[in-house]
């Protein structure tokens, strides 16, 4: 066998070991989808509210933010409407802001507690431990049986608390730890970006979620607008500062201690989606290295626990999901090279077209989240072409940030996405005075190349008339293409405006 022959051999191996590996993470997907539609097609439907005030628990409410002028205010006066009574009820706003957020949010704490509003501002001058940092520093002074957590993107209906807290809800069970409410989209249909965004979480919080908690498996935490039970956040351990997903991490140290999370698909928290492409591929990368940094910590744990071999089973599927992203880097590296190698030959074999149809799986599940939102198939046929360019797209970023939670030993720097950025354009200049416009990354460059490589084969085989083989991985080539041009499209509207400013000011010459 020449060394050209081992070569293709080995990259065909490695090509069908990551198409199966992708193919593994379908069909877990595809089982979650069928539990919930064996049992939950009907919603979990908690009581709004007990028949007395009386016998509501004591709750304390924290918020933790970190540098978010454009929504501090609002997230205090949802705070500050919550309809439970006062004398059972702390508001924590916990805040390390290091800009100007730290004065508008005295000034809204001010005037909540003047208005009767239960609320104290907590203020660090440091990040130690972060979001995690913030709340186990806030738990010192809290008083309440539950504490409810809230991001400062979130705007919590008045009754949520009623509906999650009331001794008739689903805390009467004393197993359970935490419940997690589902998360609603305050810009959903802002753009294209925030519409697949939208559709991804749908199938997160329509679908999955509601399966896990039926049927008792491992779930998690959604680091927002759910409650728990502050003996159970005690007893698992409390919040600590090793990964970049807390919330991922204490939810599962949680129930192998015993505990049960139960979520609630009724219950509807709005929230706010990043808006620019940046933003988003920040987030997915922090949560991909924070969710590989709970994967290596806990594996042991779940391994040698009581659950029973299902329940481990998707516990390990659930914390390994990210890892489908360096399995389709892998196929976006070593396709073009083996439809090159081809030459019009059949390279791999036949049966994987067969299983490559389970990738239709997650779509499914997608479609299924769409349409349970009341949401049209037009629509989500405009939008899942967007959401497929981002699954592959982000396979660079989230890949490096994945190794980097694998072996490095610090949990790394928790990076906030900014919400809320001033759409308007006389407001633009505000946001990147404010430090809030975050810019691009060296893998931004990398996904770039990548473009340029799978679209240079594309162009090599359609002068082979290769068509055949060209399509597919035209998918490659647009998916890293619109990811990378995303981040660029921005910074280039704002120097062409700061351009066409410049010259507005400068004066005429006579």
């Amino acid at each position: 066998m020449s060394l050209l022959d081992a070569f293709t051999t080995t990259l065909l191996a490695v090509n069908i070991g990551a198409a199966l590996m992708v193919t593994l993470y379908a069909l877990y997907q595809g089982a979650l989808l069928l539990l919930f539609l064996r049992t939950c097609r009907r919603p979990q439907t908690m009581s709004a509210r007990c028949p007395f005030a009386g016998d509501l628990p004591y709750v304390s409410v924290q918020a933790p933010l970190y540098n978010e002028r454009f929504v501090a205010q609002r997230l205090v006066a949802a705070l500050s409407a919550l309809d439970y009574p006062r004398d059972r009820l702390q508001i924590q706003i916990l805040d390390d802001s290091t800009d100007d957020t730290l004065h508008i949010v005295r000034a809204a704490v001010e005037a909540a507690v003047a208005a009767g509003a239960p609320m104290e501002l907590i203020h660090r001058n440091h990040r130690a431990g972060f979001k995690s940092g913030a709340l186990a520093n806030g738990l010192r002074t809290a008083r309440g049986e539950f504490i409810a957590v809230f991001d400062a993107d979130f705007a919590p209906q008045p009754d949520f608390l009623r509906r999650l807290c009331a001794p008739c809800g689903p805390f009467s069970d004393p197993a359970v730890g935490f419940v997690q409410a589902r998360w609603g989209y305050l810009n959903r249909d802002e753009s294209v970006l925030t519409r697949a965004q939208a559709l991804l979480l749908d199938m997160h919080f329509g679908i999955d979620q509601p399966a896990r908690s039926a049927w008792r498996l491992p779930m998690n935490f959604n680091g927002s607008a759910g409650v728990w039970r502050r003996t159970c956040i005690d007893d698992a351990g409390g919040w600590q500062f090793d990964t970049l997903t807390e919330d991922l991490d204490l939810s599962y140290r949680a129930q192998l201690r015993g505990w049960r999370g139960v979520y609630l698909l009724d219950v509807v928290a709005p929230s706010e989606l990043p808006e620019a492409v940046i933003s988003f591929k920040r987030q997915q990368a922090r949560w991909a290295r924070g969710t590989v940094q709970c994967l290596r910590k806990l594996t042991g744990r779940l391994l040698s626990s009581a659950l029973s071999p299902a329940r481990k089973a998707t516990g390990l599927m659930h914390l390994s999901g990210y890892m489908t992203y360096p399995f389709l880097l892998v196929l976006a590296i070593s396709s073009p090279l083996l439809a090159i190698e081809a030459h019009g030959a059949r390279v791999i074999p036949g049966w994987m077209s067969l299983i490559s149809l389970a990738g239709l799986l997650p779509m499914v599940s997608m479609f299924v989240a769409h349409r349970q939102q009341g949401r049209s198939a037009r629509l989500f046929a405009r939008d899942l072409p967007v959401v497929i360019m981002l699954g592959i797209g982000l396979a660079w970023s989230n890949s490096v940030a994945m190794f980097a939670g694998l072996v490095g030993r610090a949990s790394g720097v928790f990076v906030r996405t900014p919400k809320a950025t001033p759409r308007a354009a006389n407001n633009a200049a505000n946001a990147h005075a404010a430090g809030y416009t975050e810019m691009p990354d060296w893998t931004m460059a990398a996904e770039l190349c990548m473009a340029l490589y799978v679209l240079g084969v594309c162009l090599t085989l359609a002068r082979l008339g290769e068509w055949l083989a060209v399509f597919p991985l035209l998918l490659y080539g647009l998916s890293f293409a619109g990811v990378a041009l995303g981040q660029l499209a921005p910074l280039a509207r704002r120097a062409l405006q700061q351009w066409q400013a410049s010259r507005m000011r400068a004066p005429s010459a006579d």
